[in-house]
């Protein structure tokens, strides 16, 4: 046997593929393994370029340095790669090269021989890959299982749970560092730093009771995954829609406890009103009795001729005095409900006018204007005038207390679509926020103790609702109040009231 022939028997007999290339990466010899594995004959690769051939051209160039540079090394060396069959399926292999010589010890071509570990290879990164799922999946579960702590503590108000579910759920997706989450619900919106839409975004729906509360979304910035690798892994989306579903049921009970609170709350506040005014009505029942008997001792002693001045003037005190706990103690008869209105035709205009001349005094002390714009073709109303009366004294004397020295109160009557209006504004100091909203709860001042009772406006608002109107009030601090008061102009049953 020949030096051919032991060369052409070793290269057939070879369990694995045996190629020789020339020292440009032409392909000189091959056995039959590398024509099972790539589906070339030896006869279509002979002359060919190895890494034309088989090689991506995203890889080609940096294979053929690769390759190429060992031939100067005498020595065995080791290196993996890959190749691509006729049918573009990819055949991982663990080569050997070795520099071949010739008789003057001068390197003419290359061997290569190689091991088919695509099976291998498979199996690793299918082991790679089920490793990966299974860390995302367990990022995922965690996140699930937080946001679901997060939902079971009903202590923590709405806004603080959803602001710490939404910093928390970027941390179960495979980027976390370039992922950013954004909640809305109703006209509430929470999101994380730095949110900005991207061309990688997945969008859920928050839903309750088949209503669309609100949305969920995560975008993801580029540079993320590798070319034909998903944006988002399935169990990312199965993620996202679990924790649309949970911040759901979250919110349904944050509203559910909500609204239980304010039940309790305006069942306390209703039994301590009735309380109240149960013992109010029995109070103003005591001392009106005696109350009234020291007015008209003291209105039968002014009738004495010739008292002295000092006696003359304390005595007017007393009548002022008097007079003063006894719309006290009207304001809370009526509070207590113990005075019903009786409806009569009644003229806005002139109840006004006759209201405003208790508060003249109190105007001209306080050098405050009052000025009148009534609406002439205003209808008459049904309504109790003494009740209408004492909703302007009470808008009216509050203002004047509000403006202190100096100042401009308007009252001003429209007629507007069958309703009768009544504007009472002035240009004091406005209401603070925290207080307008509590201007109309019983007992609640901001005078001191010996200037109100805190019941006006509570009665102002039961009159206004006794006679089937609306009360409103706009204020901002520095620029005055507006109460706007409407009351309708059609005829009221009182048998109905």
């Amino acid at each position: 046997m020949n030096l051919q022939e032991y060369y052409d028997t070793i290269m057939q007999l070879s369990h694995g593929i045996v190629v020789t290339l020339d020292l440009k990466g032409g392909i000189i010899h091959g056995n039959s393994r590398l024509e099972d594995l790539t589906g070339f004959s030896m006869q279509e690769l002979a002359g060919r370029d190895w890494f034309e051939t088989f090689v991506s051209e995203a890889g080609r160039e940096e294979a053929r340095r690769e390759v190429l540079s060992r031939a100067g090394q005498r020595s065995v060396s080791r290196i993996s790669g890959k190749i691509m069959s006729r049918y573009g399926e990819k055949i991982y292999i663990d080569w050997n090269l070795k520099a071949l010589c010739d008789s003057e010890d001068s390197i003419i071509s290359i061997l290569c021989v190689g091991q088919d570990v695509t099976s291998h290879m498979v199996t690793q990164k299918g082991l790679i890959r089920e490793k990966f799922e299974l860390i995302e999946r367990n990022k995922a579960i965690n996140c699930l299982y937080e946001i679901s702590k997060l939902g079971g503590d009903l202590e923590m108000g709405l806004k603080e749970t959803m602001e710490r579910i939404v910093n928390l759920l970027a941390s179960g997706f495979q980027h976390p560092e370039r992922t950013h989450v954004r909640l809305r619900v109703g006209n509430l919106s929470w999101q994380t730093e730095g949110f900005r839409k991207t061309d990688n975004v997945l969008v859920e729906p928050v839903e309750s009771s088949r209503d669309i509360r609100g949305t969920l979304t995560v975008s993801v910035e580029n540079g993320g995954p590798g070319i034909g690798e998903p944006v988002f892994l399935e169990d990312e989306r199965d993620l996202l829609s679990t924790a649309a579903q949970q911040i759901a049921i979250i919110v349904s009970k944050k509203e559910i406890k909500s609204a239980k609170q304010q039940l309790e709350m305006q069942l306390r506040q209703a039994d301590r009103l009735a309380k109240i005014g149960q013992f109010s009505a029995g109070v103003a029942h005591e001392i009106n009795e005696p109350l009234a008997n020291i007015l008209g001792y003291a209105q039968l002693a002014l009738q004495t001729p010739e008292i002295p001045e000092q006696v003359r003037m304390d005595l007017g005190n007393i009548v002022d005095s008097s007079l003063h706990a006894r719309e006290i103690i009207k304001k809370i008869m009526f509070f207590s409900r113990q005075l019903p209105p009786q409806f009569l035709p009644t003229n806005l205009n002139e109840t006004i006018a006759e209201a405003l001349r208790i508060t003249e005094t109190a105007a001209k002390r306080n050098n405050i204007d009052v000025c009148c714009k009534f609406d002439e073709t205003l209808p008459a109303v049904s309504a109790d005038p003494q009740h209408i009366k004492q909703v302007i004294v009470n808008l009216a004397a509050n203002a004047i207390q509000a403006m202190g020295e100096g100042g401009t109160l308007t009252i001003t009557t429209l007629n507007n679509k069958n309703d009768a209006y009544i504007i009472v504004e002035d240009n004091g100091p406005g209401i603070p926020a925290d207080e307008l909203k509590q201007i109309f709860n019983p007992f609640f001042t901001t005078k001191d103790v010996d200037k109100g009772t805190g019941l006006g406006l509570s009665v102002v608002l039961g009159i206004v609702k006794a006679h089937k109107g609306f009360i409103q009030v706009h204020s901002e601090p520095g620029e005055g109040t507006r109460f706007e008061v409407a009351f309708p102009c059609q005829h009221i049953d009182s048998a109905e009231e």
